[in-house]
């Protein structure tokens, strides 16, 4: 539930655990009142917003959840620094997580460093959900598919644009489409140029996210639970044939698992 600063302002930070993810499109700050538990407050804004703040606007963020340790899974160097900077001289420990970051799961893959640290940590929430092979599809700027095995092995898997991405690049890119609502309901063929646009962004990507998932579990010789996250994953959930568990905040939750699994460090 998204909270504006003045109302997160009402809780007091001596046990909570801040977990600050930040993406392409947008910075979550998310108060968990004790990381040993999963509820949490969040307030959200755009990434862009953020890249112009100036300290005055994160010591007003932070001025009342200051007694106590924060965690950052970024995909966006620039803010990262900018946040490290500050949030060392704010919170009793800060951890940045990495691909080298303990996580409990191990990277089976080619230049381990360039793996997405959002992914593994959804990949760390969804593994402590099943302990088994796993898809986790997370749909955001980027629709990315990660394998995990039932082993704690994560094998790679798939990135692609994600819908808000192609919408705005149909848009940008040729011209006469429009931009389009992707709440909207739709024909199946598109009878006008809205429809026709929503079905290919949204069941094109439905379909090649359960094409590229059917194909891995031939290649591994198994079947994948399917767990569906990210700001897209409502809407996408809505026409996904394969059964799958949606969890949009399973970043965030990995987040707090990586935390703990950390905090002796």
């Amino acid at each position: 539930m998204k909270k504006s600063v003045q109302e997160m302002s009402l809780y007091s930070g001596q046990n909570e655990l801040v977990a600050i993810k930040i993406g392409n499109s947008t910075v979550n700050f998310a108060f968990f009142r004790t990381p040993c538990c999963s509820d949490f407050d969040m307030i959200s804004f755009e990434t862009k917003e953020i890249l112009n703040w100036e300290y005055d606007s994160l010591c007003r963020l932070f001025s009342n959840h200051q007694n106590c340790d924060c965690i950052v899974c970024s995909v966006v160097p620039e803010l990262t620094e900018k946040f490290f900077s500050f949030l060392k001289k704010v919170y009793n420990k800060v951890i940045v997580i990495t691909s080298k970051t303990p996580s409990g799961l191990s990277l089976r893959i080619r230049n381990p460093e360039s793996f997405g640290v959002d992914r593994l940590a959804a990949t760390v929430a969804a593994y402590e959900l099943f302990k088994k092979n796993i898809a986790v599809v997370d749909a955001g700027t980027a629709t990315t598919i990660t394998v995990v095995t039932q082993e704690g092995e994560i094998l790679g898997g798939a990135i692609m644009p994600g819908l808000g991405t192609m919408n705005y690049s149909l848009k940008e890119k040729t011209a006469s489409l429009p931009l389009v609502d992707l709440e909207k309901d739709f024909d199946v063929p598109g009878i006008d140029t809205h429809s026709a646009i929503l079905s290919g962004i949204l069941l094109g990507t439905v379909y090649a996210i359960e094409g590229i998932i059917g194909d891995i579990e031939k290649k591994i010789n198994h079947k994948l639970e399917i767990v569906l996250t990210g700001g897209y994953s409502q809407l996408l959930s809505k026409y996904m044939h394969k059964k799958h568990l949606l969890n949009k905040h399973l970043v965030i939750e990995g987040m707090r698992l990586i935390y703990l699994k950390n905090i002796k460090n």
